[in-house]
């Protein structure tokens, strides 16, 4: 009896088989039990059939293995089973069920086009954006009136696996969105090729990508071929402005209650907002709309949370050294709404008090408290 490899073990999806595939032990639960192995080669017994095959199992990733196989037959040895698989066998994917998601190779934003072989959808464009967490995507496909086969939809990507092969790059994801209710649907394959300024007919492009059109990798050979094809571009980045110093340079700060974490990064450009549930809220300062110093400021910003993005109004009160009040507006996709009044009415909105996390601010809440109580 011989063992796969331990980290093998668990269930795996294979396209076509309605049982999840289980590896454990010596045995693989659609092929038998193992005999004997030489590298990649395993010798399988099916017992029920009382016959023999050649198993060649590749691991691409740790969420990923490939097979190919030979048909069942008498007792013979591995090498000699094993001639009989051809250049030109079927190549069976495997992708692990429940598997822990990996930081996807390229990271939004784009601004991308499409074809699934009626003509590229150029207008309007399709966009590419970046999630909270970074083994997931955003893709916003639009419909392009004059290109069959086009529709809007939008489909989260969670990347599980990426490897290289030759000079070939593969991705294996999972996609979701409101038509997918299997994993035959979910699971999708991908080439993709970065390139270069010296690339023939570059265009301003960062990615080609290929996506298969099954839940497997077959045919899937090029960047520029495969069931539906994508030509990725960089978009131009969000203006960046920088979050009022005076609450900013204390970096760490929380609401009474400590419900809320706020903290800042990145030269104070990037907020981030947490809370005891473990979603966290990613906030870039995008444009100043009212500022007076040391007190107060309105400021445009752009949010991000799991995959959900777009922009709302904030506006910070200086109440003490380590006291401040916010008031946020509601979401809105366009900057040029954010601080109107349908989204940003500051006569209804709450304020949340904040207060930084040093260990002398607590003096300092006290007494802010305190003239709060004092004039009500």
């Amino acid at each position: 009896t011989c063992y796969f490899p331990e980290r093998w073990e668990g269930a795996w999806f294979q396209s076509g088989v309605r049982a999840p595939v289980l590896i454990e032990g010596p045995r693989l639960s659609t092929k038998g039990r193992c005999l004997g192995s030489d590298g990649d080669k395993f010798l399988m017994v099916d017992e029920k059939r009382a016959c023999y095959r050649c198993v060649v199992i590749h691991e691409k990733h740790k969420n990923v293995l490939q097979y190919k196989e030979t048909f069942c037959h008498g007792r013979d040895a591995l090498p000699t089973l094993c001639s009989l698989i051809t250049g030109d066998a079927l190549l069976y994917s495997l992708f692990r069920e429940n598997a822990s998601p990996v930081s996807c190779p390229f990271r939004g934003p784009f601004t991308f086009t499409y074809n699934r072989g009626h003509g590229e959808c150029r207008s309007p464009v399709s966009n590419i954006d970046t999630c909270t967490e970074d083994s997931k995507l955003l893709l916003s496909y639009q419909a392009c009136p004059d290109i069959y086969g086009s529709e809007s939809t939008v489909e989260e990507l969670q990347c599980l696996a990426s490897w290289k092969e030759g000079s070939v790059r593969y991705l294996v994801g999972q996609i979701h969105h409101h038509h997918v209710t299997s994993n035959e649907d979910r699971f999708r394959c991908f080439v993709y090729e970065k390139t270069t300024p010296s690339s023939e007919n570059a265009e301003g492009i960062d990615y080609r990508v290929a996506q298969s059109g099954d839940a497997t990798c077959n045919g899937l050979f090029s960047a520029t071929e495969g069931s539906r094809t994508m030509t990725l571009r960089r978009a131009q980045p969000i203006n960046k402005c920088r979050f009022p110093s005076w609450i900013a340079n204390f970096n760490h700060w929380h609401t009474l209650d400590f419900s809320q974490s706020f903290s800042f990064h990145h030269r104070n450009s990037t907020l981030r907002i947490g809370n005891s549930s473990g979603i966290e809220m990613k906030v870039l300062c995008v444009q100043v709309k009212h500022s007076r110093e040391e007190e107060h400021v309105v400021l445009v910003t752009h949010f991000t949370m799991g995959c959900q993005s777009g922009f709302n109004c904030m506006s910070f009160y200086r109440r003490d050294g380590h006291v401040a009040e916010i008031q946020i507006g509601s979401q809105t996709n366009r900057l040029e709404d954010a601080c109107s009044t349908p989204f940003f009415n500051k006569s209804s909105l709450p304020y949340i008090t904040l207060v930084s996390k040093y260990s002398h601010i607590y003096e300092s809440c006290c007494e802010y408290l305190a003239k709060i109580v004092t004039v009500g």
